[in-house]
């Protein structure tokens, strides 16, 4: 019975460590539809890159990418623009000092184009970025 109170108990120290320890990554939450009475708005995050996600002409499409942090170094995105202006129709992009970045657009008319964002690395001191950036991509249809 001793042995096992051993490693139980710093099992759930690890587990009540993690959980209430901030997360290292970005929202694993999937893009979310919010619709009031006029427009309907398209939420994506960090985990929905590489998916297709789908809008109506004249919803918004907002993106909100959070920094990453990976071992000794921090990737931050560069404000998302969307490939095809005529189809989405950028209204609003920052990209913040913290690393994280934030653009709205409006689905002007039915089609599909690729939203991308850049990453870039920022090493911690004594620390080399690899010789490389990160590629974040969703893909919208607007019908």
């Amino acid at each position: 019975m001793k042995i096992m109170r051993l490693f139980t108990l710093p099992a759930v120290a690890l587990a009540l460590a993690l959980s209430a320890a901030p997360a290292a990554t970005a929202s694993t939450t999937a893009a979310t539809t919010t619709t009031t009475t006029t427009t309907t708005t398209v939420h994506i995050v960090n985990a929905d890159g590489g998916t297709t996600v789908h809008a109506g002409v004249g919803d918004t499409v907002q993106v909100d990418l959070t920094a990453l942090r990976d071992y000794t170094v921090t990737w931050y995105w560069y404000a998302p623009a969307a490939a095809s202006a005529a189809v989405l129709t950028q209204t609003a992009g920052t990209a913040d000092p913290n690393g994280n970045s934030q653009a709205t657009f409006t689905a002007s008319t039915a089609g599909t184009s690729d939203i991308n964002a850049i990453g870039r690395c920022v090493p911690d001191p004594r620390t080399v970025c690899p010789p490389f950036v990160a590629r974040w991509k969703v893909t919208v249809v607007v019908s």
